[in-house]
């Protein structure tokens, strides 16, 4: 993913996950300009009437539309075809992961613990995204999560 002058949507109700998030993008990508919208409706307004995003993160749980109800009408509405979506959840129902899966997101992240571990993730999402789009991403490597440590 070409680091200059990349719009990304983050759509979260959560203020302060949606700041982490943006900061953790802007580490990575430091040229990124996110925009912060709080529910699904107003992400598809945003996608609808503004400049494409080049990178999308959908939160699960959101008022209104959630992120799996939006991802859904980005995939049937056809809205963004060759724009990268990434679910960004706690949870890890299996359900959530098969929809996101099956609706064209490129990845699942389960939000970590830390903002350590967020910066990791986001650079692997990234360094991957970055690299030329032959195919999608494999299932087994769809979730993306803080690695668990065996003491």
């Amino acid at each position: 993913m070409n680091s200059s002058s990349i719009n990304i949507l983050i759509a979260d109700d959560d203020n302060d996950d949606a700041q982490l998030l943006s900061e953790a993008i802007l580490n990575i990508l430091p040229s990124g300009k996110c925009s912060h919208v709080v529910d699904g409706i107003a992400a598809l307004r945003h996608i609808k009437t503004n400049v494409e995003p080049d990178l999308v993160f959908l939160d699960l749980n959101m008022p209104l539309k959630n992120g799996i109800n939006c991802l859904k009408d980005i995939y049937n509405l056809d809205l963004l075809p060759n724009t990268p979506i990434v679910i960004y959840s706690t949870s890890k129902n299996i359900k959530d992961i098969e929809d996101a899966y099956k609706y064209g997101a490129s990845f699942y992240i389960v939000k970590p613990a830390s903002f350590k571990e967020l910066c990791k993730i986001i650079k692997l999402a990234i360094t991957i995204l970055g690299k030329p789009k032959s195919e999608r991403v494999e299932k087994s490597n769809f979730v993306l999560r803080e690695e668990t440590k065996t003491v």
